[in-house]
């Protein structure tokens, strides 16, 4: 029994000792990239003093995203997720385009992520059952506005910057790189201010036509097709107005005209519409949009009301039922 284990084990050891070339085509030193420190500066401003709707505030965002992009081709190569004022990134070598905005927005969607130049905010079309509840007004011939019909989007927070990501060595394993994130929507204060009648108005709805469609923030560079942006607004019968606040991407690009709708419902479910260009009061610095030409709303009548008297305006009376 001896003999037969001493001879195995010899057999085993023979076994076990294969010869193997060592290899000195490359290293074997495990591959490193640099650590990115990314500070973010985040910019609250909407330029509108006062922000009645919650929808408009620019609120600190809980995730950020970070979009690494090819420099030369704007192919996606990286992404990463860092908090509101940055973070620590991984990142490969390389020549990039980094695009960093805010990853919570409820109306805002993103789409076209895969390159540079296709990534594009957008807020959806109004709902089928809104647009059937609109559509004696949209469909009657007074509604000249291209494009579809969305709701106002909210404020989404955009950094951009060309970083270079030298290879790792002992010496330089971190590079820390700063950016300010700042708002690519608009915000606008809206008042009608001088209503006759304003006690009985049940609802009001509101379109500003030739809006930017979205936002291709990765080249920083507002949609050439155009929308019409809705919102609802308040009755204020104590200080005898309407207001609201809304969001757009911005007015279209080029030399078009912007006018607002006004849809006003009496108790009755009369509705009387009024339409005024108001192309320049975008370019005011304060961002308010006021209307003080007079509006006069008649008490309901049995059997619908009389459509208004103003001047200057465009009007139809029209019925719309009420479900």
């Amino acid at each position: 029994m001896r003999k037969l284990s001493f001879f195995t084990a010899l057999l085993l050891c023979f076994a076990s000792c294969q010869y193997k070339e060592l290899c000195y085509d490359h290293s074997h030193q495990p591959v490193y990239n640099l650590s990115l420190t990314l500070n973010l500066e985040l910019d609250l401003n909407t330029r509108l003093e006062v922000s009645d709707e919650a929808h408009t505030r620019i609120k600190v965002p809980e995730l950020m995203k970070v979009c690494f992009y090819d420099s030369l081709t704007g192919a996606l190569a990286h992404t990463a997720f860092v908090g509101p004022y940055g973070g620590d990134i991984h990142v490969p070598t390389g020549s990039y385009s980094m695009v960093v905005y805010s990853f919570d927005t409820e109306w805002t969607w993103i789409r076209g992520e895969n390159n540079k130049d296709s990534l594009e905010a957008y807020t959806s079309d109004i709902t089928t059952l809104k647009s059937q509840m609109l559509s004696h007004f949209t469909q009657s011939g007074k509604y000249n506005a291209p494009g579809p019909i969305i709701y106002t989007p909210d404020h989404l927070l955009v950094a951009r910057k060309e970083v270079d990501i030298p290879p790792y060595t002992l010496d330089q394993q971190v590079i820390t790189v700063t950016a300010t994130a700042a708002t690519v929507v608009e915000t606008y204060g809206f008042e009608v201010t001088n209503i006759n009648g304003i006690e009985y108005i049940a609802s009001v709805e509101a379109f500003v036509t030739n809006q930017a469609r979205s936002s291709f923030f990765g080249r920083g560079e507002k949609s050439a097709v155009p929308a019409t942006v809705y919102f609802p607004l308040e009755v204020d019968k104590e200080k005898g107005l309407l207001k609201s606040t809304f969001n757009t991407f911005g007015k279209l690009p080029g030399e078009s005209l912007s006018y607002l709708h006004i849809l006003l419902t009496d108790a009755e479910g009369t509705v009387y519409t009024y339409t005024e260009e108001i192309t320049d009061q975008f370019d005011d610095a304060d961002h308010i949009i006021t209307i003080d030409e007079p509006i006069d709303i008649p008490q309901p009548e049995t059997g619908g009301g009389i459509a208004p008297t103003v001047e200057e305006w465009e009007n139809v009376n029209t019925d719309v039922p009420i479900g």
